[in-house]
């Protein structure tokens, strides 16, 4: 059975056919649970109708760091704070879905600039907030701002004793360990500051890049990092991993991903897929069912 700990069967560019096509595809493959992610208000709509329709389904709710210029864009402070809490307060009721796994994709996002900085790091710090009120686990995306996204998280309270005692702790090579539930999504920084995630008790999640030539930094953390604080993900219909590189990428196609993390674990793929599969129930609170 494999997991896909991070997708988006919400594109807001699917028709509704390719929609129900996407999920025949899953259906028809070893993937037995995904969490379809939504980046903004509407999507996360799409994702817990999706969590609805179908079984193996999940959602994560949250504003994505690309939502904050239209923060800035708001004629004062003021109505910048209004639509952030406005749109943040929608977030909270859909949290209460009974299918609503985590709060996300939240985080930073400086790849094409930094001018809406300011409005990135106050959505991130105030769904932080909501996810800590509300207990659940966060997804976090982090680009060009490993050090700040890190700090952020310190000083919310993410890996704080308090939210590590709400879960139940995780196994690992010497033992159990504390259990923030925060997933690095798509995680692109270095071992160090992964192994250092980790003693935090957050989980770091590999997608396509693990697979690609040029991918040897998430090959490393692959190889370091133990396998009970690692999950899978495609990120679909992005970064599709080899030997499909270039199409757009779908939920199913994480089976590249776990046979080439299998190969850098020195793990069976069988093997492999049960402790991802393990780690991803694990991390969303999603039972045996």
């Amino acid at each position: 059975m494999l997991f896909d700990a991070h997708t988006h069967l919400n594109f807001e560019k699917y028709t509704d056919e390719e929609r129900r096509t996407l999920a025949s595809e899953i259906e028809e493959s070893e993937l037995a649970c995904l969490i379809d992610v939504a980046s903004d208000v509407e999507s996360a709509k799409q994702a817990l109708q999706d969590a609805d329709d179908y079984d193996w389904c999940y959602a994560a709710v949250g504003i994505h760091p690309d939502q904050a210029p239209k923060y800035k864009d708001a004629a004062t402070p003021e109505e910048a704070s209004e639509m952030m809490d406005a749109d943040i307060e929608e977030i909270r009721k859909l949290a209460a879905h009974p299918k609503a796994v985590a709060i996300g994709e939240i985080g930073l996002d400086f790849y094409y600039g930094t001018d809406d900085r300011e409005e990135q790091q106050e959505l991130f710090r105030r769904q932080i907030r909501l996810a800590n009120e509300l207990r659940m686990p966060i997804m976090i995306h982090s680009r060009d701002a490993h050090q700040l996204t890190m700090d952020i998280l310190k000083e919310e309270g993410a890996f704080s004793d308090e939210r590590k005692s709400w879960f139940p702790k995780r196994p690992g090579p010497d033992g159990e360990t504390d259990d923030a539930r925060v997933q690095m999504h798509c995680y692109s920084g270095s071992v160090e500051l992964a192994e250092e995630y980790v003693k935090l008790g957050a989980s770091i999640s590999l997608g396509g890049p693990v697979t690609f030539k040029n991918g040897k930094k998430a090959a490393e953390v692959a190889r370091q990092i133990p396998a009970e604080y690692l999950l899978s993900e495609t990120d679909a219909p992005y970064m599709a991993p080899e030997p499909l590189r270039g199409r757009p990428n779908k939920s199913p196609y994480i089976e590249h991903i776990v046979r080439r993390m299998a190969i850098l674990k020195g793990l069976s793929y069988d093997e492999t897929c049960a402790i991802l599969f393990a780690d991803g129930r694990r991390c969303f609170n999603i039972g045996s069912e």
